[in-house]
């Protein structure tokens, strides 16, 4: 997989609610990147504000007033731009709102006017989208901002109806993905859900009490350009590749807005288990040329040896270790190793094992041994889990066994763990990578499987262990107040 935002240079991109906040920020990427996009906003005067301080990049910005709570304004800004610039490659359904009111008193004027822009409007807009990309013969792309409210609803007062929409956005990018599948489309559908972003519904209301500017101070909070890096991530993946969802959450208050980089990682140490193959060979190999000193641990510590010889002009360094992670003793000399050798670790990649609670056991004890390593040496570090989007849904699959109850096991560990490090006031990161089908020696590359199921398996899309290792360099990119909590990646 190679991240590439050229197939997209010259194209039309219309992003809601881009007036400020997120919306802007991901105009101003899209133009920078060389598209010709639409923004679309009730305060059309910031928007065209905003093109001409963007005049000298590489694409263009058009303002275009609308009110997406209005169906009749959303038909005629796709018509416009269609007529005028040609037919929309990608939506950003970013417009949103949030009023201060409560389930219990609240008015029901400002409940529909939450639902008609965060869901119904969103929904209009998509659904003229995918009309003029089918019409078009476009493999377009569909990103939807949503929000962590949208998976769990936070123990907040004045919430009322928000956390409702953001959930119906998070079961409409389902729903869209599954409709867009069953038609044969190549049309991607994407769920960006960030935690707390400076915005005018938050530290820049201008409505807001002292008692909650006081509060927000306190937060650590994301900046909108944060947000248009995630999205900018998700449309560089090539076409057979789609990132259903992507959790964007804070851990401190940013000084600066966000740039994508590995440099804090150079000549630090890696830890990726299951190296030997598949997706953590990808990931080895990926580390490595970024700079990284990785150790891959693999019961066939040979393979990583070989490995190792063909990484020896890179930028790192992989060094093999023989070890059974099912067994505890193994976990503890591969840290003491690697400690006593190369430094103390600061990436820990929990990818070996097959199922139940001998992986359970591994991911629970390298993950125990990495955080002591890094609370000892003050390491702002990342532990990463490589999950499954089994680990969210079980599918109808016959012979999966208890293979997603330890998938659904990791997921809430991922969250134990960030709950806990936040309790302790660590800085230390943990991600989620959720593929979907991989190609590796569990699937198309297992010999011993039967003639009938790998028929089965070449009939159905897949994706390459180096589209998962191009998703934990992304996680691993983010700086320091930024955490990808959760990465979704499925074939297309």
């Amino acid at each position: 997989m190679v991240l590439s935002m050229d197939r997209w240079v010259g194209q039309v991109a219309i992003v809601t609610g881009a007036s400020s906040g997120i919306g802007k920020a991901i105009a101003a990427s899209l133009v920078e990147q060389g598209l010709i996009v639409v923004g679309i906003a009730r305060r059309s005067e910031l928007v065209e504000e905003h093109s001409k301080q963007l005049s000298g990049k590489k694409g263009k910005l058009h303002a275009v007033k609308a009110d997406v709570t209005k169906e009749e304004d959303i038909l005629k800004a796709f018509e416009w731009t269609s007529k005028k610039l040609g037919p929309v490659h990608i939506l950003i359904n970013n417009a949103g709102t949030h009023k201060r009111t409560t389930l219990t008193e609240g008015n029901t004027e400002d409940w529909k006017a939450t639902l008609d822009l965060n869901v119904l409007g969103l929904c209009i807009a998509t659904r003229e989208a995918v009309k003029i990309m089918k019409a078009n013969n476009i493999n377009g792309h569909i990103i939807h901002i949503n929000s962590v409210a949208g998976h769990t609803v936070p123990n907040v007062r004045h919430l009322n109806v928000y956390p409702a929409a953001k959930f119906a956005v998070t079961a409409l990018t389902e729903t869209l993905r599954q409709e867009l599948t069953h038609l044969g489309s190549k049309i991607k559908v994407t769920s960006v859900s960030p935690g707390f972003v400076e915005s005018e519904l938050t530290t820049l209301s201008k409505t807001q009490t002292p008692e909650d500017k006081a509060k927000l101070a306190q937060m650590p909070i994301l900046k909108g350009e944060d947000i248009a890096d995630g999205v900018i991530y998700a449309l560089s993946t090539p076409e057979h590749v789609q990132i259903a969802l992507s959790t964007v959450t804070n851990t401190v208050r940013p000084t600066h807005a966000m740039v994508l980089s590995m440099d804090r990682w150079v000549g630090k140490i890696a830890i990726v288990t299951g190296a030997s193959s598949g997706i953590g060979k990808a990931i080895a190999a990926s580390l490595v040329e970024h700079g990284l000193i990785v150790v891959g641990t693999a019961r066939r510590s040979e393979l990583v040896e070989e490995h190792s010889k063909q990484l020896s002009e890179k930028k790192g360094k992989l060094h093999g270790i023989k070890a059974d992670f099912t067994k505890e003793e193994d976990i503890l000399k591969t840290f003491a190793w690697t400690t006593k050798n190369l430094g103390p670790v600061h990436i820990l990649v929990n990818n070996a094992g097959r199922s139940g609670s001998e992986r359970l056991g591994f991911v629970r004890i390298a993950t125990r041994e990495a955080v002591k390593a890094m609370k000892a040496k003050k390491i702002n570090g990342h532990i990463i889990h490589i999950n499954s989007v089994l680990g969210h849904t079980v599918f109808n699959v016959p012979n999966l066994n208890v293979y997603p109850a330890s998938k659904f096991a990791v997921t809430a560990l991922t969250e134990t763990l960030r709950q806990e490090l936040n309790h302790l006031g660590s800085k230390i990161k943990i991600t989620s990578v959720s593929p979907g089908l991989v190609e590796s020696e569990l699937t198309t590359q297992n010999r011993t499987q039967s003639p009938e199921i790998k028929a089965i398996l070449e009939k159905m899309p897949i994706l390459k262990s180096e589209d998962i290792a191009d998703g934990v360099v992304y996680a691993l990119s983010t700086p320091e107040h930024v955490q990808i909590h959760e990465l979704t990646i499925r074939p297309l």
